[in-house]
């Protein structure tokens, strides 16, 4: 009976301590390791009796090399879940690693505040949070500052009437702070990465604007066309900053909450009392984004130069390879090479494309520091003839008149910060706008150098980054052949190696 129970209460603590590792539920843990230990104990005591008289023999040194050996495993597996539950390490073996948070999400995390911590209510009934807590436990695991608290809002119908929890099918509430004493919490109905990301953000940094300039045939945030600019509105608002849109000709200032003005590619010029407006807010500490197309009447280029920026009339032309035609002249740039900036610290050699896009450089004589952001191949170069160009003539380098490359097609500047303010003003100006169109915004890294140039100019720079959420599907391609080859080896390959075997072994028995 003793040595029954003795292996009845090894089996239950052992699983016990496995539920430790598989994360099970308390409760399950605590039964286990309860009911095993003491069979344990009961079994050890009743063997008290006999262990006088069995001590000496061979048997009882033998049992005692069993139970040593069994407490040494049993010490061992305790001391590795102990050690799993103080420090828990995460594998994500997947290719597109869908198991672990982007990069994008990592560095919001970062950005918390040493002394403040991220408290995460999740409302539940029970059993149904089992979605979310792998999604939140992903936070948790990233930054020791996030903290998850479950609740059920049938059971705790206080904490459901204090933030206002109606919705029984699961709400997140993210708090900067412990939730209980947070003033400002922002809500999520959706556990996505996108959206808990988002939530964090909004709770942690302070809200951002940035005006659209509108008047002038810019790309329009609003506008869910190919030639619009709804996707790094978007891309914006899930940077925790509000978007509108600004009719600078009705206005005798530039509004006071915008963090930034987007000008991005206007093809009418631009009144000079807009510039000047313009320029009056960039010189008390404002930002300005300027994207310029080629070949379109702004009137930005005078402005740009008393900024000690200079809009090149030039068409940037590069030499690309392309599959089975060998080298190819084109005019879609692909940039892997950029300055050192905030901007661009975290793009590496990862690609960006712009279309039909102009140099852009420092102004003649300007006293000025400019950074080059992105910088085109040595194999390219500003072509002169921009009217055959565009009338698809053939064009070759001309040292006289065109400019070989490298060549920037964006840069920034930073003015100092002027008295009273925190900041001085700060400059993008990038040759081209098509990039940031919803057509082209999606290509390559293109949404990240403008998100990246918005965190910048907005004084967020400790958000720029790459890989925002990028789904990404794991695919074979497979002809007619392969795939009836691969579907006969999955329904019929074991069942054919089965009777092969049975044949086989019949036949050494019948031998």
């Amino acid at each position: 009976m003793e040595t029954l129970l003795a292996i009845l209460g090894t089996i239950l603590t052992v699983f016990g301590l496995f539920g430790l590792f598989a994360a099970a539920s308390p409760s399950i843990v605590f039964v286990h390791l309860l009911l095993g230990l003491g069979m344990l104990v009961y079994a050890g005591l009743r063997s008290a009796g006999r262990f006088a008289e069995l001590i000496g023999s061979s048997t009882a040194r033998g049992g005692a090399n069993v139970l040593v050996q069994t407490a040494i495993l049993l010490a061992i597996t305790g001391v590795l879940a102990w050690l799993s539950m103080l420090h828990p390490v995460h594998w994500d073996w997947t290719e597109a690693q869908a198991h672990s948070l982007t990069q994008g999400s990592v560095d919001v995390l970062a950005a918390i505040p040493e002394d403040q911590i991220v408290e995460i209510y999740a409302f539940y009934t029970r059993g149904a949070e089992r979605n979310a807590k792998q999604e939140l436990e992903k936070y948790a695991y990233v930054s020791p500052r996030v903290k998850v608290q479950y609740f059920d809002p049938n059971e705790r119908p206080d904490l459901a009437q204090k933030f206002e929890i109606t919705n029984k099918e699961g709400v997140v509430v993210v708090c900067a702070g412990p939730c209980e004493t947070a003033k400002g919490t922002v809500k999520a109905v959706d556990v996505s990465e996108q959206s808990l990301t988002r939530s964090i953000r909004q709770a942690v940094s302070a809200k951002k604007k940035i005006y659209f300039l509108k008047g002038h045939g810019e790309a329009a945030p609003s506008n869910e066309k190919g030639s619009g600019a709804s996707a790094v509105r978007g891309g914006l608002e899930d940077e925790n900053v509000s978007v509108a849109e600004l009719l600078l000709a009705n206005e005798a200032a530039v509004p006071g909450d915008a963090d930034a003005v987007i000008i991005a590619g206007p093809d009418h010029a631009l009144q000079d009392r807009e510039l000047e407006l313009l320029d009056q807010y960039l010189q008390k500490g404002g930002s300005v984004f300027v994207a310029a197309d080629p070949a379109a009447n702004t009137n930005l280029e005078g402005q740009l130069a008393k900024w000690g920026v200079e809009l090149g009339n030039e068409i940037v032309v590069e030499e690309q390879l392309q599959l089975f035609a060998g080298p190819q002249l084109g005019v879609q740039p692909v940039v892997k090479t950029y300055g050192a900036h905030p901007i661009t610290e975290k793009l590496g050699e990862n690609p960006t494309v712009f279309r039909l896009a102009r140099p852009v450089r420092k102004a003649p004589g300007a006293d000025v520091t400019l950074t080059e952001l992105a910088i085109t191949s040595p194999k390219s170069w500003a072509e002169t003839d921009v009217a055959g160009l565009l009338a698809s003539k053939p064009v070759v380098l001309d040292p006289a008149h065109d400019k070989p490359g490298p060549l920037a097609i964006a840069v920034a500047r930073e003015w100092p910060p002027p008295e009273g303010v925190k900041r001085g003003g700060r400059l993008v100006v990038v040759g081209d706008s098509d990039f940031m169109r919803n057509r082209y915004v999606t290509q390559f890294y293109n949404g990240d150098f403008f998100l990246n140039s918005a965190s910048w100019l907005t004084g967020s720079e400790e958000f720029a980054t790459i890989d925002r959420k990028r789904p990404r599907v794991a695919s074979v391609s497979m002809s007619l052949e392969q795939f009836a080859d691969f579907r006969f080896l999955a329904l019929f390959a074991l069942p054919e190696a089965i009777l092969l075997l049975g044949v086989v072994n019949w036949w050494r028995r019948r031998t």
